[in-house]
Order: structure tokens, then sequence, then C-alpha cells
């Protein structure tokens, strides 16, 4: 009897110090500050705002101490670690994807999130963190159901190897919401272009959306975005992209980026890898802000809520006579 008593005296001893330890350590983290420097490179207005609103969204997380470093094209590789080193942070933040060679040196002497820039999945498979510039698909495709309702599929042409983990997210976020996606797997500019032309000749577009992949090696701008706008026109198939100068070009919406957002998802990121917590390897960029082609959508049939152009951050065609 007296052995289970001090059997259970000492559990219940061990049991308190733990918790309290574990209480201990949990508030330290949740009051831990982390030294990070923010890599960007050096640009001239208007570019360099997208960079000045990034940081400012890094800024605005509690729980970094940010510092900044301009990387310039003239700057020697050994300056700029030497730079890093005497400041020494618990992270660094690459903003762009110049000078590739020395942000896999930094890559490799401290813990490092991407930012303002196209991520794959090489990079994944690489074990990059990173807030993509490609819109977040379940965002695009809620913002298309809100002036196109009737939508139910949407149709995606991508390479694997550098699209897959964009297109899986896709598929994965959109079963509640009444949208199907049906993928097409591609290898090459051609054979992308053939199932572009299949796609738009011998759907049904009452109730299907073409969504383009911009950052993706079967997709060209110059080449194949003209023939496939001239299809979606003649045989009137909505068509949504990840690039906003699509819209301007005939594509009906895009989403802009939101580099504040950007920003702070990118601090949010740093964090939870500074403080051990489980952080998704590589996200798309989260944004409300629309652009839409208005011409197109008078053009295309079940086209709702035309008249509300405050829902729009930017709209084509353009009212300037220069545009």
């Amino acid at each position: 009897m007296i052995y289970f008593k001090i059997f259970y005296s000492t559990a219940l001893l061990a049991i308190l110090f733990y918790t309290t330890t574990i209480l201990a350590d949990d508030t330290l983290e949740a009051s831990a500050t982390f030294n990070i420097t923010v890599v960007y490179p050096d640009v001239r207005k208007p570019y360099s705002t997208l960079f000045e609103s990034i940081i400012s969204g890094i800024k605005e997380q509690p729980k970094l101490n940010v510092q900044t470093q301009l990387m310039d094209n003239s700057m020697l590789e050994t300056d700029i670690l030497n730079s890093l080193r005497q400041e020494s942070p618990d992270a660094v933040i690459l903003l762009g994807g110049g000078r590739r060679a020395l942000q896999e040196k930094i890559n490799s002497l401290y813990k490092t999130t991407y930012g303002a820039l196209f991520l794959s999945d090489h990079d994944i498979n690489n074990g990059r963190y990173g807030i993509s510039m490609t819109p977040d698909p379940t965002l695009l495709f809620s913002e298309l159901k809100k002036i196109q309702p009737t939508v139910k599929e949407i149709h995606v042409v991508f390479d694997p190897k550098t699209n897959g983990w964009l297109v899986q997210r896709a598929i994965e976020n959109t079963p509640n919401t009444g949208i199907t996606v049906i993928p097409y797997e591609a290898s090459s500019l051609q054979q992308a272009a053939l199932i572009y032309k299949e796609i738009a000749r011998n759907n049904d577009h009452t109730n299907s959306a073409l969504w383009l992949i911009h950052h993706d090696p079967t997709f060209d701008s110059k080449s194949l975005l003209p023939r496939i706008l001239s299809d979606a026109w003649k045989y009137q198939q909505v068509v949504i992209s990840t690039n906003p100068s699509h819209v301007r070009r005939g594509a009906l919406l895009s989403l802009l980026p939101d580099s504040q957002q950007i920003g702070r998802d990118l601090a949010t990121t740093t964090v939870r890898l500074l403080s051990g917590q489980k952080a998704s390897p590589v996200t798309p960029m989260q944004s409300s802000l629309v652009v839409a082609n208005l011409r197109t959508a008078k053009h295309l049939p079940n086209t709702i809520r035309l008249d509300q152009k405050t829902n729009f951050a930017l709209t084509y065609p353009r009212a300037s006579a220069n545009d």
C-alpha cells in the first residue's frame, strides 16, 4: 500500500513538473521574437513598389525584428554574404528570383523563405518554403462563381513537374464549392496546344471554364494565348488566368497581387519555421483584388452583376484612349 502511495505521489509530481515546464516553454515561445533579414533586388520604380509593400507587410508581424539588405547586381557575392554574417539573422526572406547561385548559398546557410517569385514542384522537392506569386485557385474560382454562377467544371492544362502541386491543391479544395477540376497533363507546348484546341471545340461551355496557368512550360503568351482567346471568343468559352495581363487581352478575370498580404504570409511562414511549427512548403498568394474584362463578360452567356464595378480592383477595356 505504501509502495503505491509513493508511486502515485511521484507520478503526480512528475506530471505537475512536466506540465509546468511545457507551459513555461509555450509562454517563452509565444513571447519570443526573431531577428530576420529581408534580401531584395535593387530595381527601379514602379517595380520597387512591390518589394517595399511586401516588406511593409512583413514588418507587421510583431514576432519579427526586420532588417533589410538590398541586392544590387553590381554588389559582390562575398559582400552580401559578409553583411549577413555580421547581422547573424535567425532567418532570411529572399524576394525575387535573381542571382540564383547566391540565393542557393544563402539558403544553405540560413533558414530561408522565398517570396515575390513563382515556385514549382521542383522547389517543393528541394525543401524550399515560400509564397508563390500564383493566385490561390480556390480564391480565383470563388470570384468566377460570383459572375458566372453556372460554372461547374474547370479545365486546366499543366506540366505536373512544374504546377502539379497547384492543380492538386485546386482539386482538393473544390469538392464543397460545386466545381470539379478536370486536369490535362502535358509535357510540351505542342501537346498542350492540341489539348487546348480539343477543349475549345469539343466541349459544352455552358457550365465550364478554362483555367490558364501562366508560369508553365506548356504555355506561351506570344504564340499560344492568342489562339486560345480567339477560340474562346468564337465558342463563348469562359477563360480565367493566373496572369492579370491576360485579362487585358480577353480573358474574363484574374487576381492582382496583394503585396501587403504576401508580406504578412511570408512573415507567418517564417515564424512557423523558427518556432518549430508545421508550415506548408509552398503556398499560393492570397488576394481578393479582382481584375475583370467587362467586354468579355458581356459577350459571354450567364454573366451577372456587371453593373457592380466596385467589386473589381481593375477593369478592361480601360476608359483612357491611350491604353
